[in-house]
């Protein structure tokens, strides 16, 4: 199934942008899973997504086993929520040191992220191998690091009125949130688009509530994730710390609900059985939360200044880089 593509329109008069669009051509790939087998699924799922593969098999396997109830108490494991942590602290470097220096004009850097990618490979390799004295490490280390690392620098600020900051519900929290197909698609929170991700998460850290305090709600994003790397860094050093990334829902019988935070913000997956089959599989990505038609991105695009059309394509390609969609994006620029 092929993966698909963000196109993000601008409509600028030559001096602003006037209007900003989404348009989709992302699969609704849960409802391919429609009429299948427990295990079928999990050989399935993983394969339809390129980017926080391991968040969304984690999500399948959380939701999957408590829509069966396999066990009293449904919970992931250490070796689950060490993968995932790690999976998000790579996404994160790969952004870092990969794509924002060449979108600012800087030096890459990939030098830097290879050799951060070869630790994380290892402790991937090595699972739970080391009893988390590897991993330990790996986090005072990038701690350690981080002392020494900044975000660029986006002076720009805000004009327009941001969306709400999505909160981090619990996956029992989120079960009043689900109706039909429809909020998969399109989700919202209390009837409005809301934004997920690293900005959401750290909104409460001093340095990134001080920028959103001053409508530098990009350099806010940038900020916040340097924040949640630190967040994470420490967790792989105090294993407790990573509770709070991924939770799981008995709903029913034959009904279940996982919630896991990845790098783009919550993951939500919902399942409902009959049988052995899949009768209704649901999944709410960040994408769907941060190109919503009324999002983060239509809303802080729209009305921006921009005195060329490079300069229009360019805040849209950083914008869509700090909301960091889980699929490839294209900008195009039309007159008005």
């Amino acid at each position: 199934m092929e993966q698909g593509v963000l196109q993000l329109a601008l409509t600028w008069n030559g001096r602003q942008i006037l209007a900003a669009g989404v348009a989709s051509t992302r699969p609704l790939a849960a409802r391919a899973l429609r009429g299948f087998s427990f295990a079928r699924v999990l050989e399935f799922l993983p394969r339809l997504f390129s980017l926080c593969r391991c968040a969304q098999d984690v999500a399948a396997r959380l939701c999957l086993s408590a829509a069966r109830g396999q066990r009293p108490t449904i919970a992931a494991t250490p070796a689950q929520t060490q993968a995932v942590a790690l999976e998000v602290i790579g996404e994160h470097l790969w952004r870092l040191l990969l794509d924002w220096p060449s979108l600012h004009g800087e030096p890459s850097r990939q030098n830097e992220f290879l050799l951060w990618r070869k630790q994380l490979l290892g402790l991937a390799d090595a699972g739970d191998g080391t009893d988390g004295r590897g991993a330990a490490a790996f986090g005072a280390r990038l701690l350690a690091w981080l002392d020494h690392q900044g975000p660029p620098r986006c002076e720009e600020r805000m004009l327009a009125a941001p969306v709400a900051l999505l909160p981090r519900l619990s996956a029992a929290d989120w079960e009043s949130h689900f109706g039909d197909d429809g909020f998969a698609e399109r989700p919202t929170f209390s009837g409005e688009a809301a934004e997920t991700g690293v900005l959401a998460r750290q909104a409460e850290d001093p340095e990134v509530a001080a920028l959103l305090s001053d409508g530098r709600r990009l350099q806010a994003r940038l900020q916040a994730r340097y924040a949640d790397l630190r967040e994470l860094a420490q967790g792989l050093t105090e294993a407790e710390q990573r509770s709070t990334w991924i939770d799981v829902l008995e709903v029913a019988e034959g009904c279940g609900l996982a919630r896991v935070e990845t790098a783009r913000g919550t993951l939500l997956h919902r399942v409902e059985l009959d049988g052995d089959r899949v009768a209704r599989y649901a999944i709410v990505a960040p994408t769907e939360w941060n190109f919503h038609p009324q999002g983060a991105f239509v809303r802080e695009m729209t009305g921006r200044p921009a005195a060329t059309r490079a300069e229009a394509a360019l805040a849209a390609r950083r914008l869509a880089l700090a909301l960091d969609p889980c699929v490839p994006f294209a900008v195009t620029v039309k007159d008005a």
